[in-house]
């Protein structure tokens, strides 16, 4: 009886190997045309749960497992998601859900799980009018097992993700001052709230936009946007394409949320391993999670690079710190509200850049019902984008002899 039991156990386990290889190694074409996810439903108990995905054609996925938690991660060609997130209940020892693009051709839905599970089943049907349905059958396991599913996926080679925007920047470049804007968070990652349901990810790139525009009227300059819609962005690949552009100054724009409501008012921060305080180190620690949202864990560089990185990041650390005093000092005289001590500094990954001088503005804080409703006026927007890029401007001058291209 025993011997049976053994052989049961190994044989699912077995089995489960197969199933995520076969759909991590192979999956399934599809048309060109963009792909939409009609419907997405759960169902299941503690023990055993079925996932249906709708999609209205035949497309192109694969599937892999991820660990701590334990996640299911559905990678998908670029996918329009026709449902309201809030119609989603997750079902059985699933916790929550979540999905996007995390690139310009690049959709993902991640299913996070209380507990360790295996693939029993995974299943493409094809329904009336070119309708096609993705069923996942997952069942609880021992985390021993999921361990074993997921060194045997490493032992998979894993795709470059290469994605349209780390090579829209090659591009000639007119030997002009660039600019890189970076609208933070997007696509499943929402940032912060605000007090009246204000995203975050949504005033960044508003304001992202307008800064844009204005920057592109100031002579010798020119500006791009990390993103220009609502995809997901690792943080290593916003600086990749703040690289791609050439770029010669790197703005990181976000309005954060804190519980201190009575809190409010503009902050520019640089890079720095030792935090300014205590408010700066819970910023940069909530910002730096960004990644872990799209399934994958964080890129960490070897101990040689981080020592070449250090010795890099101090010749242009002083070009960062001046342009956030030149913000500031714009901002001031335009009586625009800043907080306390509005020049502050931490670890932000996404400033890591050693080669590029890079701030990341805070333009206020979501959680203050007054910052709130400043942040998603654009006649604010406006003005505060208006003063940032004459501070560019002036940033330009006092370096130009530094900064001019050959």
């Amino acid at each position: 009886m025993l011997f049976f039991r053994f052989r049961s156990f190994f044989l699912a386990v077995f089995l489960s190997i197969l199933l995520v290889l076969s759909y991590f190694s192979h999956p399934i074409h599809a048309e060109s045309q963009i792909s939409r996810l009609v419907s997405l439903h759960t169902s299941g108990d503690i023990k055993r749960v079925r996932i249906t995905a709708v999609f209205n054609g035949r497309s192109n996925y694969d599937i892999m497992l991820l660990a701590r938690p334990a996640r299911l991660v559905i990678n998908l060609p670029e996918t329009e998601f026709l449902i309201q997130k809030d119609d989603i209940k997750v079902a059985g020892f699933l916790k929550n859900v979540r999905y996007g693009m995390i690139n310009y051709e690049r959709s993902r839905i991640i299913f996070e799980a209380s507990s360790s599970f295996h693939l029993e089943n995974v299943v493409t049907e094809s329904l009336e009018n070119e309708i096609w349905r993705l069923v996942i059958d997952l069942v609880i396991s021992s985390d021993q097992e999921f361990e074993r599913l997921i060194k045997a996926q490493r032992m998979q080679k894993i795709p470059e993700d290469k994605s349209k925007s780390s090579i829209q920047g090659e591009q000639t470049r007119n030997w002009l001052f660039t600019v890189v804007i970076d609208a933070g968070h997007g696509a499943f990652d929402n940032g912060a709230t605000g007090v009246s349901g204000v995203l975050e990810k949504e005033v960044t790139l508003a304001f992202a936009k307008t800064l844009k525009d204005f920057l592109q009227k100031e002579p010798g300059i020119n500006a791009y946007l990390t993103r220009e819609n609502d995809i997901f962005l690792r943080l290593n690949e916003r600086m990749n394409i703040a690289r791609s552009y050439g770029a010669d100054l790197f703005i990181s724009i976000h309005a954060d949320h804190i519980d201190l409501s009575d809190i409010r008012g503009a902050t520019v921060y640089t890079i720095s391993d030792r935090a300014s305080d205590t408010l700066a180190k819970s910023l940069a620690d909530h910002e730096n999670k960004a990644d872990i949202l799209d399934g994958f864990p964080l890129d960490e560089p070897s101990e040689i690079a981080n020592i070449l990185i250090d010795l890099t990041r101090k010749e242009v650390q002083a070009f960062s710190i001046d342009f956030a005093e030149k913000v500031i000092s714009s901002l001031q005289e335009d009586q625009i509200s800043l907080i306390r001590n509005p020049h502050r500094y931490a670890g932000f990954q996404v400033l890591r850049a050693p080669d590029i001088p890079s701030v990341l503005i805070e333009l206020g804080y979501l959680s203050n019902s007054e910052d709130e409703k400043l942040i998603s006026d654009p006649l604010w927007r406006e003005k505060m984008a208006k003063l940032i890029a004459r501070s560019v401007r002036n940033y330009v001058n006092s370096h130009r002899r530094q900064i001019a291209k050959p």
